[in-house]
């Protein structure tokens, strides 16, 4: 399933690239299913946090990092909570991906519409862009 949305086959229906290397889209099917629930996803298949080669960890935490501030900036959210779901029960796609959901304070962890999150995104594809314009060397 991952692999065809990040070569592009599949249309999640926004898709955002950090980098080369990763994507982030909108988990519209997916609980809790708070306003603002993106994915990470590395572009090439890596089937759990094990099979990552040790030149990858720290571009891989770099990108978790960016997403998950420009989540917050975005969404306006006070908090994040990111999620890793490793083998089953608890893995449905083996496709390692994070989970990064924005947390309000008072939300009830479960209170996002898809079209709500889809309108969203966009503004989530903007803080992303100004943050890895500001890492390029000048």
């Amino acid at each position: 399933m991952f692999c065809s949305v990040t070569a592009g086959v599949t249309d999640p229906g926004v898709c955002l690239a950090v980098d080369n290397e990763f994507v982030v889209f909108p988990a519209l099917h997916q609980r809790p299913n708070n306003r603002g629930h993106m994915l990470l996803v590395p572009a090439g298949h890596l089937g759990g946090i094990a099979d990552v080669p040790p030149e990858k960890a720290a571009p891989m935490l770099a990108a978790l990092q960016a997403t998950t501030q420009a989540v917050k900036a975005a969404f306006g959210a006070s908090g994040t909570t990111l999620r890793l779901n490793l083998g089953p029960p608890a893995q449905d796609i083996f496709h390692l991906h994070w989970h990064i959901i924005p947390r309000y304070v008072g939300d009830d962890f479960n209170s996002a519409k898809s079209s709500e999150v889809l309108q969203l995104t966009a503004k989530l594809g903007q803080h992303l862009v100004r943050r890895a314009s500001a890492r390029l060397p000048k």
